[in-house]
């Protein structure tokens, strides 16, 4: 049975606690506070899952009965898409990502690399570079955790507009969370993107830093010191 995550905030915790890079993440907006209105947090007997918008992010392992239930909840709210660490669900794969950790040397501090400042703009920067993202959503996302100190924004500027940046969000005391790297079309091959994670890397000498990408950026960031430890599928519903 799905109830809230308020009804079973033990069992919720429990789980998210326990199923690796998606609880963290999912674990990440919860302690942040996210308004009920952009993400919402539910638990069933074995899994937990987060809506934000019409994306779920499910952790734990769902029994037959539970998934069932999850895919009806999922047509009622109009999600189109459920990320899980499981690659056997019986549902139709969209495309799978890989999760890497940084597992390169010493990195440089970078004095040209801004941190959280101009969330704003920042925040269009990103709406430019990726598809199908609602600043709304995604501004208010980050600026509560930039206001709580669970994320840090972190750009480059070149001829006074944002080039290229991403986003470091902590995962409870020991990991960071990379998100949203990217880079204006013509501000690429100036290794802009590599002197920002660097930055980030250094900042978090203590934690493990880890990022999630596309088959093709693989390469690219294993020439950066990143290697794989884990894959996540995209479902279609």
């Amino acid at each position: 049975m799905i109830v809230n995550a308020t009804e079973n905030a033990k069992r919720f915790e429990d789980i998210i606690r326990n199923s690796g890079f998606l609880g963290q993440k999912i674990y990440a907006d919860y302690i942040s506070g996210q308004i009920k209105e952009t993400n919402s947090f539910y638990v069933t007997e074995n899994c937990a899952f987060m809506l934000s918008g019409v994306n779920l992010t499910l952790c734990g392992k769902p029994v037959a009965d539970e998934l069932e239930e999850i895919l009806m909840f999922c047509n009622f709210c109009g999600v189109v898409s459920i990320e899980s660490q499981n690659e056997n669900l019986p549902m139709t794969v969209d495309r799978q990502l890989h999760i890497m950790e940084y597992s390169g040397g010493e990195t440089e501090k970078r004095e040209d690399v801004c941190v959280n400042t101009d969330i704003y703009s920042f925040i269009k920067f990103c709406c430019t570079n990726f598809h199908n993202l609602s600043f709304d959503i995604v501004y208010s996302n980050f600026a509560r955790k930039v206001n709580k100190g669970i994320a840090d924004i972190c750009y480059i500027r070149e001829d006074g507009k944002i080039a290229s940046g991403a986003i470091a969000t902590k995962y409870g005391e020991d990991s960071v969370y990379i998100t949203f790297v990217s880079t204006l079309p013509e501000y690429r091959g100036k290794g802009l993107a590599a002197k920002v994670l660097s930055h980030i890397i250094n900042q978090n000498k203590d934690k493990t830093v880890i990022l999630k990408c596309e088959d093709a950026l693989k390469p690219y960031y294993e020439k950066l010191g990143f290697r794989v430890i884990g894959k996540v599928t995209i479902y279609k519903e």
